[in-house]
């Protein structure tokens, strides 16, 4: 603060010029005020002013208790420079007659009220009255759009169960098959995959016929499998079946690689027994292994020049100098060039 201004002088002085009505120079001063004093000067000024600006009827009673409890003689006296004199009120704005009502919680009470709020015993039987007749006309058309059908669950009829069995596309439903596991023990003669309960065909083996051995998505699009057996038949008899299906339809080379799968597989000691069996009796001896040709000794196909495998020369019964690829392709040829 500059020493040639003393803050409870200067309050003083603004005081005057604010009574005598020199708000210029009171500004000024002011002004004046604010750059020279400092900021703990400055705020006790801005506490006591809101005091007296929010709480005028108990400033006066702050302030002199700022007074008698004030750290220092500056501050006293700066705080008694602020004191009003006595029977001094400050300026208040008077408010105006026309300003609108201002409503709250605690003078609600005394708004004037001008809507109705008692309402006839006619009126209220009239709007009970087409309520009544709003729901009747709602209920007979309800009744004409459901035909006489009662609400809730319906018994499913014939066409109903046909519907829900239904299944798109493929007509296979793997949703269904995939709930069942590998539980039967031979895997399908067409693509050799493991399968379940859903595969086998209900129909057909509660007939007495037999299980064709194939699964559901082979047995969809046409697969060959087991014809059907005799009435009767007895576990033998269906193995035997299959071991007869593989032998004929794929000869002694795969046809012993696949029983031999199914002897691995088979559930008890008794079906392996039967393929056994069979075995000995159908198929060909097996060559021992310091007879088998090498891969060595094979020469190359004569078509596509390519080495052969061992594999090459288990279809014919000799060996013709192909490759398996260029004998399938040759017999595909043949039955294009006869149909």
């Amino acid at each position: 603060m500059s020493a040639a201004i003393s803050v409870p002088e200067t309050i003083s002085e603004l005081a005057e010029l604010v009574r005598s009505g020199n708000i210029r120079a009171a500004r000024k001063l002011g002004r004046k005020l604010l750059k020279v004093a400092p900021t703990r000067t400055l705020w006790v000024i801005a506490r006591i002013a809101n005091e007296l600006d929010e709480r005028p009827h108990t400033a006066l009673a702050f302030i002199n208790h700022l007074l008698e409890t004030a750290p220092s003689q500056e501050d006293r006296a700066i705080v008694a420079a602020c004191l009003p004199e006595p029977g001094e009120t400050r300026r208040t704005v008077e408010r105006s007659s026309q300003r609108a009502p201002h409503w709250n919680s605690t003078n609600k009470h005394e708004a004037p009220r001008d809507l109705k709020t008692e309402q006839r015993n006619e009126l209220r039987r009239k709007a009970r009255s087409r309520q009544e007749q709003a729901d009747a006309a709602g209920f007979a058309r309800y009744r004409v759009d459901s035909a006489g059908v009662a609400d809730g669950d319906q018994v499913p009829d014939r066409h109903d169960r046909a519907a829900a069995e239904q299944v798109y596309a493929s007509g296979f439903d793997y949703d269904r098959a995939a709930l069942y596991a590998n539980e039967v023990p031979f895997a399908c003669l067409a693509c050799g995959i493991c399968r379940g309960r859903y595969d086998l065909n209900a129909a057909r083996v509660q007939a007495g016929h037999g299980d064709d051995m194939l699964c559901g998505e082979c047995r969809v699009v046409g697969c060959a499998g087991l014809p059907e057996l005799v009435v009767g038949h007895s576990l033998a008899d269906l193995v035997t079946a299959r071991c007869s299906f593989v032998w004929t339809k794929h000869g002694d080379v795969v046809a012993r690689a696949l029983l031999r799968s199914d002897w691995r597989h088979a559930p008890t000691d008794a079906v392996r027994e039967i393929i056994t069996d069979y075995a000995r009796a159908y198929l060909s001896a097996e060559p021992p292994a310091e007879a088998r040709q090498d891969t060595a000794e094979l020469s190359d196909c004569v078509t596509c020049g390519v080495q052969r495998e061992p594999n090459d020369t288990n279809a014919p019964v000799a060996d013709d100098g192909q490759c398996a690829a260029c004998r399938e392709l040759a017999a595909e040829l043949d039955e294009l060039a006869a149909a």
